[in-house]
Formats: C-alpha cells, structure tokens, sequence
C-alpha cells in the first residue's frame, strides 16, 4: 500500500473536492474485471472504513465472449470474496449484434438503477479514467453534441460518481501492479469496429505523434473549462428564464416571444434545455436538434407547434413561446356533435361541463364576476333543438356590433386565436345560425336588451381530463 500512497491520496482528494462519497452512504460499483472497475473498487475498499460508506459491486455478463465472458466472471467472484465484499451478478444474452455498443449500455443502466432501489443504493461509481474523458470530448465534437456536450463526462452526474476521472490508464495499471492485482483484458477493446475504438486506437495514437503528445491531458483540461462554463451559463439562463417567463404552472411555461427572440442563441439553448428538465425531470434526451427545432418556428410565420422527446411540446402563439407536457389533439374528434332538444339543468360535451339556465332578468353585475365562457342569448330570437360543435369549411356569422355577417375563418385570424386551437373551439348553434362562438363572441342577432323577457344562459367549465386505462399503460411501458 505503500507504493501506492500517492494514488490514494489523489483518489481521496478528488472525492472530497466533488464531494462524491458521503458517510453512511452504500455505493455501488459497476464491476466489468477489467484494470479501471479494478483499481476503482480496490481504492474504495480501502477508504471505506475511514469515510463510513459501504460497497456494493454489481457485474452483467453478457456472453458475448464464449469462455472469456465466464472467466470475467469468475474473476469477478474471486476478487469480491478475497475482499468480503458483497457481489450481485447478471446474467444475459443480447437479441442481435447490431447496435451492440448502445444496447449493452442501456440493459446495464436499467439493471444498476433497479439494484438501487432493491439494496439502497445512494451512489453508482463507475471507472472512466482521463483517456475515456478525451474519447469523449472528441466522440462528441464530431458527432456535433452541442453546447453542453464538450463538458464530457462530470465527476457526478445525478447518483453516478467517476472517482477515476483525473487518472491516466498508465496511473490505473502502476496502482494494480503495485498492489499485484490481476485484471481481465476485453479484447473487443482492440476490435475497430465501434467508433469509440476507432478514436481509442487510432485517432489519438496519432494525434499524440503528430501534433500533440500532451493531447489526453489537455482535452480533460478543456472538458474543464466547458464543465465550468456550463455551470455560469446555467446560472445566467435561469435568470433569463425568469425575466422573459409571462407565466407557469404544473403543465405549462409561457414565455415572451419578444424576449426571448432577444436572448443570445446559446442562452436560448440553455433556457430550452432547463424547461425541457422541469417536465421530464432530466436534460440528457435535449440534444442541439432539439433546440434547431424550437429555433426554426421562433421565427416562422403564423401558429406553430413541435414535439419534443418524452411528450414535451413547445408551442408558437402570436407573442408567446409555450411549453407544455399536455396534448390537446390527443384523442380529440373535429367531427363531434351534440344536440340539445330542449332546456337541460347541465349537460357534459368532451371535457366540457354546460350549465344552462333560463332567466327573466339579466344579472346587473354580470360582467363584474362572469367571464368569457359564460353569454346571455335572448331566447325568444333562437330556438331549440340547439346543437353544439366544431367550425366546418364556410361558417359564418354575425359578431357583436356587427351587422353583416363575417367568415369565422377571418374572425378567428383578427382575434389572432392559433391555428391548432380554432378546431377545438366549441359553437352553439340553433336550426339555421351560429349563436355564441365559444370563449370569443356572440352573435349580433340573439344578444339581450332591457325588454328581454326569455334569457338563456350558458356557462362552460372546464372538466379535467383522465386518460384511459390503455393510454396510462401506454406511457407506463
């Protein structure tokens, strides 16, 4: 241990300045047997004691090896009994070897996230090392990651922790070597066939000949840098948010079209990215295509509408920017109709409650309390069968303070109402007229006066929606 006392006072000093291991807390390794899960269990082994946190290592098997895949495990085994430590295993074979790379990573972060509930678990550490750091700054620079990307990988990232992060692969292999441990080579790490070996093998051994033998270390600077400068950029976003935010609420963040437009491009990047994290509760599925999305009907004309990852949808209305986790359209019928024959207490249309009421004297403070789904028809210029509906090609009809008719068409764009909501406007009608165009107008020819002796109200609520049991088992999976 002596030889190795350096190592271990770095390994330490880093999980203090990022405060990655708490006392009392069970940390779980991802333990592969080859030399970085290795030498990352080893160091916290060691340290366990001092700092009162205890291990747990968890290992996936995927057999893609034939025997080399059955000796990572008995390798595996052996260490963790030598050590006492506890040791969960999985076993599995993988569908197809396309897209192995991707697949492999998402079967063993769905198994570590099911380990944490079923033992505890606060923290996952995993071993990527400097060099892993700088596979990824440039993996992510030509795959045009974005702005955040070039941060590479944290020391923590939510409750995964890289207490290797500042250690070379030559500093991991002295540790083990001085501590006479074996490891277990993956000789798929040789193979060029993913393109983190390409960069592994090929792109880096050349870069360190010709241009830069000091490229590792100044590419895990450089993440660095980019770490910090997120974390600024973050700050001074959440600001912007506040200032162009007009309003919120659990489903939805409107936003000032106008201030945003006037926002830099990389803070309406961060702006995006960190309502994007208040739906779906993390960024990591916002990429630089998302955000070219948004950009392009910033500025686009009329009403639009984009869905992003996760059922997150980002509205453009007139002079506001809308964020939402609800769908409107969901489920929604533009053919859908109602009649109503004759005068009825409440009736219910789509997630719509009607109250209806017969009157022989207008509210005087009406317009004090009512709002504007709530009208006063005169009853003796209408009659019943009434019918409730969506707008068809042609409507037209007379609005208050007009005396010809007007294309509802026109009347929607005047009163700039978006696109994507004008089918969802709910209009009365009787045998021949609109009467009352929902939320906006009624019509000219049924509005009340003083010697009005028959007064129909109506009143909209809005119902909450509940989804059906086959849509909620639909998200659950």
């Amino acid at each position: 241990m002596k030889k190795n006392q350096n190592f271990l006072e770095k390994f330490e000093e880093f999980v203090d300045r990022y405060k990655l291991i708490n006392s009392g807390e069970k940390i779980m390794v991802g333990f592969s047997g080859g030399a970085d899960s290795t030498a990352l269990l080893q160091a916290l082994w060691y340290l366990k004691s001092k700092h009162g946190f205890s291990i747990l290592a968890a290992h996936v098997n995927y057999n893609l090896r034939g025997k080399d895949s059955q000796k990572d495990e008995e390798h595996v085994k052996e260490f963790c009994f030598k050590k006492n430590i506890s040791l969960v295993i999985k076993n599995v074979k993988l569908d197809s070897k396309s897209n192995l790379e991707n697949k492999a990573r998402d079967l063993r972060f769905k198994y570590f996230k099911k380990l944490t509930k079923l033992y505890n678990v606060h923290k996952i550490a995993l071993g990527h090392n400097r060099e892993d750091q700088a596979e990824t700054l440039i993996h992510r620079l030509f795959r045009g990651s974005g702005y955040t990307g070039m941060k590479g990988i944290t020391p923590r990232s939510g409750i995964i922790i890289h207490p290797l992060l500042s250690f070379s692969r030559q500093e991991i292999l002295d540790f083990l070597n001085n501590e006479e441990l074996t490891w277990r080579d993956d000789q798929s790490n040789y193979e060029n066939v993913f393109t983190r070996n390409k960069i592994r093998n090929h792109m880096l051994p050349w870069i360190k000949e010709n241009l830069n033998p000091k490229v590792v270390d100044k590419l895990f600077h450089t993440a660095e840098i980019f770490s910090d400068t997120d974390e600024i950029m973050q700050e001074l976003s959440k600001r912007r948010l506040l200032k162009a935010q007009i309003k919120h609420s659990k489903n939805e963040y409107r936003f000032s079209l106008n201030a945003i437009r006037k926002t830099k491009p990389v803070l309406r990047f961060y702006i995006y990215k960190e309502i994007y994290k208040k739906f779906n509760g993390d960024e990591k599925d916002f990429y630089h295509s998302n955000f070219e999305e948004i950009e392009a009907i910033l500025n686009a004309d009329g009403s639009k509408k984009i869905h992003l990852p996760h059922d997150v949808y980002v509205l453009k209305e007139y002079n506001e920017l809308i964020f939402t986790n609800i769908d409107d359209e969901e489920g929604f019928d533009v053919s859908n109709s109602k009649e109503i024959t004759s005068l009825r207490n409440r009736l219910t249309f789509e997630d719509n409650r009607i109250i209806m009421k017969k009157l022989k004297i207008l509210p005087q403070k009406r317009y004090l309390y009512e709002d504007k789904f709530t009208t006063y028809i005169d009853l003796d210029k209408t009659s019943f069968p009434l019918s409730i509906r969506h707008r068809q090609p042609g409507d037209k009809f007379y609005p208050l303070g007009m005396d010809h008719a007007k294309k509802l068409k026109d009347f929607f764009i005047d009163e700039k109402v978006p696109k994507f909501e004008r089918d969802k406007v709910l209009l009365f009608c009787d045998k021949e007229n609109i009467i009352w165009v929902a939320g906006h107008r009624i019509d000219n020819r049924v509005i009340t006066s003083e010697d009005t002796g028959n007064i129909l109200m109506l009143k909209i609520e809005k119902m909450t929606r509940k989804k059906s049991r086959a849509a909620e088992r639909i998200k659950k999976e």
